[in-house]
């Protein structure tokens, strides 16, 4: 179902989020391009460590800017 498409999860880092992407990554290892979108740099570096690029090509992490 998911395999060979692009998926953005916003609010990638939360608990929703991160329990998608695990699901995401176990059922559909052939995914082409899973983005992982958040405001929380803290959370995307521990999410990385937990799902590095290295072992899931497909990963890319996404940081929200805020310009004042």
């Amino acid at each position: 179902m998911l395999n060979n498409k692009s998926i953005l999860i916003t609010g990638g880092t939360g608990s929703l989020g991160k329990e998608l992407t695990k699901t995401i990554l176990k059922k559909w290892p052939n995914v082409q391009r899973l983005v992982i979108y958040s405001r929380d740099e803290q959370k995307q570096y521990q999410m990385a460590q937990e799902f590095p690029e290295s072992k899931y090509p497909a990963i890319r992490y996404f940081i929200e800017m805020s310009v004042i």
